[in-house]
């Protein structure tokens, strides 16, 4: 009887069946041909067991999708959940980067710094009088303390002040003016009175439309009747002839006192009414008055 000739070597995944000798496929578990358990040592054509012939495509694909999902897992991860998790620390340092931007940006062109609630501002003065070019620093106080204070003139013509509350006097007219300094801290101000006796090289000034401060010097005569003009803001009656006097009382634009005498320095003492029929005397700058 001839021998059975062996089959013709496959270049697949196979072994042969110890018992019929017959080769198949890896992936039966039995012989298809005698139903036979293949052991382990059961090999393929040549003594060697049959090998798989290189990794399996579909294995090679599913690996390689399943390492692009967790990369693109990771990434998601990193960019959103990341600042929550941990505080958004990264986020922060844009964050600070701005609000630093935004702080030198006030510092450059917005002075409207957080306001301080000012409780009180006072000055060191309310009344004074400057000869011709004299100087005088108004000091105010605030509370609380370091608030900053502005200032402001009435009429730079007759006095200026600068930021530090220097008034100085640069009226030009022959006579005496009055000028009203302001100083300003949050919502509150406080103003200082300043009469300033001119240097004679102007002609006056005018403090109200249509109304001209008059020529100091003019010579009253005692026992007549004068106007108050051009105290459009009021005019004090001192105690005695000067500003460094006590404001006894006040008067107005326009009216009538009784000139007594003069006091000389630019200072005339007059009667007026106080009111019921009675009457008291006092002190007022000449430049003030004007004959009836």
């Amino acid at each position: 009887m001839a021998a059975k000739k062996a089959p013709p070597r496959r270049n697949t995944d196979v072994i042969r069946c110890e018992k019929c000798g017959e080769e198949y496929s890896v992936t039966y578990k039995r012989c298809p041909f005698c139903d036979e358990r293949p052991s382990r040592s059961s090999s393929a054509p040549g003594g060697k067991r049959a090998s798989a012939g290189g990794p399996n495509p579909l294995q090679v694909g599913g690996l390689i999708i399943t390492l692009v999902l967790i990369i693109a897992a990771a990434a998601i991860v990193f960019k959103y959940v990341s600042p929550m998790l941990f505080g958004d620390k990264a986020g922060n340092s844009s964050v600070s980067t701005s609000q630093t931007d935004n702080q030198s940006g006030q510092g450059s062109g917005d002075s409207s710094q957080p306001q301080v609630p000012v409780n009180s501002l006072t000055l060191s003065r309310t009344e004074c009088a400057l000869t011709a070019g004299e100087k005088y620093q108004i000091v105010a106080t605030t509370d609380p303390e370091n608030v900053k204070v502005t200032w402001s003139s009435s009429d730079a013509s007759i006095a200026t002040v600068d930021e530090y509350g220097n008034v100085t006097n640069v009226y030009t007219g022959s006579d005496a003016a009055t000028v009203t300094i302001t100083a300003t801290a949050g919502d509150k101000t406080a103003s200082c009175t300043v009469e300033c006796t001119g240097d004679g090289t102007g002609t006056g000034t005018t403090t109200d439309p249509g109304t001209t401060t008059p020529s100091g010097g003019q010579s009253l005569a005692p026992n007549t009747e004068a106007v108050i003009t051009g105290a459009t803001g009021g005019l004090n009656i001192r105690s005695g002839p000067g500003t460094d006097y006590e404001a006894k009382a006040s008067t107005t634009d326009g009216a009538t006192v009784t000139v007594l005498e003069d006091a000389g320095n630019g200072w005339t003492k007059i009667k007026y009414a106080t009111g019921g029929g009675n009457y008291d005397e006092g002190y007022v700058m000449t430049s003030y008055l004007k004959a009836k």
